[in-house]
């Protein structure tokens, strides 16, 4: 980018699933104050599987707020337990009436969570279609009774016409990316040279990207949604005029 586009306040360029992407935006706006923001989802959940049977289970597995809303619009037990992999999806459980337990962390630390706790019956991983960690397998072979079960998908959409007018942004255009598919579908909506600065979840989610993308990525220190923030303003700052 030339000197004269870093004089230029910079664009963040949203591109999950709409509810997601406002509820990231707001958080942004809230600890970064006001700012350029432009909401193109490149999906969109869709329900694509019925529950399985919830008589055996001992409790369930949430690693997104998706999951949670899918759960809830077709059943109304709220006696499991849910494990759930951050605060954010813990707080999507509890909303609904669910005693929720947050591994703070990913799926990863999730995994670690379970595996103290070792509760009895089956683990119900309620997922999208796409995921990633592979809680349930990796608990299965810990020795817990735990199984994955795709109540969601997370479907590819096109770009709206907003979002060449984001990329043709004169100034510094920030994407943070959350996970390797995102990834993926902003490469193919964007293509692989794109004039934009990736702000990736994990070092998985930037290596998803093509060499020219993934050498501008800063990656978080964290996979949460506070330290996305904290990596955008690190970007903002600089990138930002001084």
């Amino acid at each position: 980018m030339s000197d004269n586009a870093t004089a230029i306040a910079p664009l963040i360029l949203l591109t999950r699933p709409r509810a997601a992407s406002a509820q990231f935006a707001d958080a942004l706006q809230k600890a970064l104050g006001p700012m350029a923001i432009h909401i193109a989802p490149l999906m969109e959940i869709v329900a694509s599987g019925d529950l399985p049977d919830l008589e055996m289970a001992g409790g369930l597995i949430f690693t997104s707020a998706a999951g949670v809303d899918a759960f809830a619009a077709q059943s109304g037990r709220r006696d499991l337990p849910a494990w759930c992999v951050g605060a954010r999806t813990a707080a999507a459980a509890a909303a609904i009436g669910l005693t929720a337990q947050s591994a703070d962390g990913d799926a990863d630390a999730l995994v670690a969570l379970l595996r103290q706790a070792a509760p009895r019956g089956q683990l119900m991983h309620l997922c999208g279609t796409h995921q990633r960690g592979d809680v349930a397998a990796r608990l299965a072979a810990a020795g817990l009774e735990a199984q994955a079960y795709p109540i969601y998908d997370q479907r590819a959409i096109a770009p709206d016409a907003g979002f060449a007018t984001a990329l043709a942004h004169p100034g510094p255009v920030i994407a943070p990316l959350f996970s390797p598919r995102s990834a993926a579908l902003f490469v193919q909506a964007a293509g692989d040279a794109a004039p934009v600065i990736p702000v990736a979840l994990s070092a998985a989610v930037r290596d998803a990207l093509p060499p020219m993308l993934a050498a501008r990525a800063h990656v978080a220190a964290q996979t949460d949604a506070p330290a996305m923030i904290r990596a955008v303003a690190a970007v903002i700052s600089l990138h930002s005029a001084t």
